[in-house]
């Protein structure tokens, strides 16, 4: 498992015993703001259902335009064995005292309108599709194909 380097101030580590329902998150790696994707710190973490690894997880704890508008401040996947069983609004739900933590009182989530999974996930979650978006031809998806982002914002307030 990958720690935060000596640099990281202690309040940016993710609180331990993240957990919702049958899922249960386990850090496994921080990527530093130098070699992030994402240009911010990051957290990834396996979601996990009766021990074995059903997914993963990453919380990107920062607001800006990158994650706000085309990749989101949570980015989740689930291996093909264990989807359709609502894990990735469980494992979304078990991050929430995280994002809290980082001091965020809403969050981001894009995804493209062809997927149906995921745009289930984020309604069952109570996102509120905001809007859709060009995908810029600089942005890393466009050259695979994608043209269109669709926007979802979850407030944290009332969770």
């Amino acid at each position: 498992m990958t720690r935060p380097g000596p640099t990281a101030d202690a309040d940016d580590v993710p609180p331990s015993g993240l957990a919702f329902a049958e899922v249960s998150l386990r850090l496994s790696h921080v990527y530093p703001v130098e070699t992030s994707p994402w240009g911010v710190r990051t957290f990834r973490f396996d979601i996990l259902v009766d021990g074995m690894v059903a997914g993963t997880i990453s919380l990107r704890p920062a607001v800006t335009h990158l994650l706000t508008h085309l990749s989101g401040q949570i980015g989740f996947s689930v291996e093909p064995a264990f989807r359709g069983r609502g894990l990735a609004a469980k494992a979304v739900r078990a991050l929430l005292p995280a994002a809290r933590a980082h001091g965020l009182d809403a969050l981001w989530f894009t995804t493209t309108p062809d997927n149906g999974a995921s745009r289930r996930t984020l309604e069952k979650l109570g996102c509120a599709l905001v809007e859709s978006v060009a995908v810029p031809e600089d942005y890393v998806s466009h050259a695979s194909g994608e043209r269109v982002k669709l926007r979802y914002r979850l407030e944290l307030a009332g969770e």
